[in-house]
């Protein structure tokens, strides 16, 4: 694995997970799956492939000191800090521009910060095989073979085989698709070609800043100044710079638009634990379908999520609820709608900024 480095994006709001997730300390540092934080149990997963030196976390500002607690095993200055949230484009991009300069030659993993993977040997093979493919300069990607039709996840359609090996393969992508609706999903499930987008790419930082440069002129030009810049040592105009360049993702402005695009399969449980009613798809319910964590109790409550967090909750009779409690507020909403949660994170961010009414 020489020239290779894992880049863990952490800038992420997590208000899916509001009361337990907040502004100061979001979803990627909060204990929702055991013991170990997101964050920490994605470093952990990537410490069996490359050493501590080589593991760089992306955060923002706000997030500096629960980073440092959390991730005390890692070179203070692996921890890098956006000066502000412009979306993965600009993240990946950034820190291709500062891998290059102490690695001509370096190979990026990119992990989203807050998946769940529980067979790390599985998913480990898929990110070496991964590496393996991106030495040709192809820009790769791990899609997951679908279960279930799901709406809420964005699909790869994968086309003939690239580069097969003793692995496995990389295939073609032929397109990324945007959430569906659940006739669409149902038939990609069907059809066998569709996978799930995992969020997860491997490329060489070269690679990356060519890509960018086809696609996304504009943001090629605001890295090639940050790259002038950090040259300089001059570290406001850097940030400058950086606060200026477009928000947008690097699927939707690079990785739907590049022609060469590989994808694996890889073949481990995942999930992006997106919401508060995702904990039931990884975490077998009780006798009576519910989740229940923290200081919580229930009594003729059934098919329901009930978390306490430093706070006992009683639940007496509920149905398809989702019951979470914490310091920072209570959350009771119907199952069906937990998407939604994110709606009172934002009017309650309103509220503090005084930029919305936070009713």
């Amino acid at each position: 694995m020489d020239h290779t480095y894992c880049v863990i994006m952490a800038g992420g709001k997590g208000e899916r997970f509001w009361p337990l997730s907040t502004r100061t300390v979001p979803k990627p540092y909060v204990r929702l799956l055991g013991d170990r934080t997101m964050i920490q149990m994605t470093v952990d997963r990537v410490r069996r492939l490359l050493p501590p030196e080589r593991i760089f976390v992306v955060i923002t500002k706000d997030h500096v000191r629960v980073a440092m607690e959390q991730l005390a095993e890692l070179p203070r200055e692996n921890i890098i800090v956006e000066p502000a949230g412009r979306d993965t484009a600009p993240c990946v991009g950034f820190t291709a521009v500062m891998l290059m300069r102490q690695d001509p030659s370096a190979i990026m993993v990119v992990l989203p910060a807050d998946h769940y993977i529980p067979d790390p040997e599985r998913f480990l093979d898929a990110l070496s095989q991964a590496v393996t493919c991106a030495r040709s300069g192809d820009l790769v990607t791990i899609g997951i073979r679908p279960s279930r039709p799901e709406t809420g996840y964005g699909y790869i359609e994968a086309s003939g085989a690239a580069n097969p090996g003793p692995q496995g393969s990389c295939f073609r992508v032929s397109r990324f698709v945007e959430k569906p609706d659940a006739a669409e999903a149902a038939r990609y499930l069907a059809d066998g070609r569709f996978y799930w987008n995992s969020g997860i790419f491997v490329w060489q930082a070269r690679a990356l800043i060519d890509g960018i440069q086809a696609h996304m002129p504009g943001l090629f030009g605001g890295l090639m100044k940050i790259k002038e810049a950090m040259a300089s040592g001059d570290k406001r105009k850097t940030a400058r710079i950086f606060r200026g360049l477009e928000r947008i993702s690097i699927d939707y402005g690079l990785m739907e638009k590049a022609d060469n695009v590989l994808m694996i399969p890889g073949a481990f449980i995942w999930d992006d634990v997106g919401t508060w009613g995702s904990l039931l798809r990884v975490f077998p319910g009780d006798e009576h379908g519910n989740y229940v964590r923290g200081d919580a109790l229930c009594i003729d409550t059934q098919d329901s999520i009930v978390f306490g967090d430093g706070i006992t909750v009683g639940a007496i009779g509920l149905s398809n609820l989702v019951v979470i409690a914490s310091k920072a507020g209570v959350l009771v909403a119907d199952r069906r709608r937990d998407q939604e949660t994110r709606k009172i994170a934002s009017r309650l961010e309103g509220r503090r900024t005084g930029k919305g009414k936070g009713r």
